[in-house]
């Protein structure tokens, strides 16, 4: 660990302390500032910066970067922690300013991030790169659509934490949760192509020690900063123009597990999703579904069998 980074630390561990001897939060809500701050320190430690060294451009720089992986309700959670975060280093003279305070956080109505149909799932699936990003960002999308998971938990993923008779992996999600993702037959003979392509670039860049599922064609773990460059380029190679981001793949897989029938506590499950309030905010059934749900469930609907017709 970097010299830099066990300050960046020791800055964290300092506020937490305040907050749970100080001003007395709970358990789970230090956890939640800590899950937040943690994000932006792994980001600071990727561009060699110190806490006291942030600028206002870094601070937006980061904003950009959460708004390419997380839902804007996420991103508005994680700037408030680290509005608080700042503001408390700059009354104990640790940064000169808080330079997350200068950005604005707009209360904005509520929009449901963008949702593909099936038929555009099958499209983007169809689509296929050149060279091995190409196979690599194919099973991504893949990957994504098929199991729910949040980008950062993907590229977590190691190859050994595949259980590949049990068609599943153990993650680590949002708060340090641990659940289950499962793969479709489809992604286990998807995923058996692309870890050949895998151990090719391994052995090219004699990187064989390398266990992520996904990486880049240098053959280390695939860094989240290249998730938004990669779902923006598929996006202008199929000329879509609505929103397409790792979050609009989890919140297709979540609304179209709801179109064909899951009860919603059980795509709460698979979301990770502690509150089930999260989820009927998070997701989203179409106007068909409804009147589906409609036509066969009331009463009135059912060919008038009570007499009105």
């Amino acid at each position: 660990m970097s010299s830099d980074n066990e300050k960046n630390i020791l800055f964290l561990e300092s506020f937490l302390t305040y907050l749970e001897r100080e001003r007395k939060y709970s358990e789970k809500t230090v956890r939640a500032y800590r899950a937040d701050i943690e994000d932006f320190l792994d980001y600071l430690e990727k561009r060699e910066l110190t806490l006291d060294q942030v600028s206002i451009h870094d601070a937006r720089d980061f904003v950009r970067f959460l708004k390419a992986g997380w839902a804007e309700k996420s991103v508005r959670r994680k700037l408030s922690s680290l509005r608080s975060f700042f503001s408390y280093l700059q009354k104990r003279g640790l940064t000169e300013g808080s330079c997350f305070s200068q950005i604005s956080m707009k209360q904005q109505s509520f929009h449901l991030p963008s949702v593909l149909t099936e038929a555009e799932v099958e499209e983007l699936l169809s689509y296929r790169g050149e060279g091995f990003d190409g196979v690599r960002d194919h099973f991504l999308f893949l990957f994504l659509y098929n199991t729910g998971a949040r980008i950062s938990e993907a590229l977590s993923v190691d190859v050994n934490m595949i259980e590949r008779s049990e068609r599943r992996i153990r993650i680590k999600g949002k708060g340090g949760k641990t659940r289950f993702i499962f793969l479709s037959p489809v992604t286990i003979r998807e995923l058996d192509s692309y870890l050949e392509e895998r151990r090719r670039i391994l052995e090219e860049r004699k990187c064989m020690q390398e266990q992520a599922l996904f990486i880049s064609s240098r053959g280390k773990r695939l860094p989240f900063s290249s998730a938004h460059v990669i779902f923006e380029k598929v996006k202008t190679a199929l000329g879509w123009q609505k929103e397409f981001t790792p979050h609009t793949l989890r919140h297709t897989y979540a609304t179209h597990l709801l179109d064909h029938g899951a009860d919603i506590r059980v795509v709460q499950s698979l979301l990770g999703h502690e509150s089930i309030s999260t989820t009927q905010i998070y997701t989203h059934v179409s106007r068909s579904s409804l009147h589906k749900v409609y036509d066969e469930c009331h009463p009135h609907a059912r060919g008038g069998r009570n007499g009105y017709n």
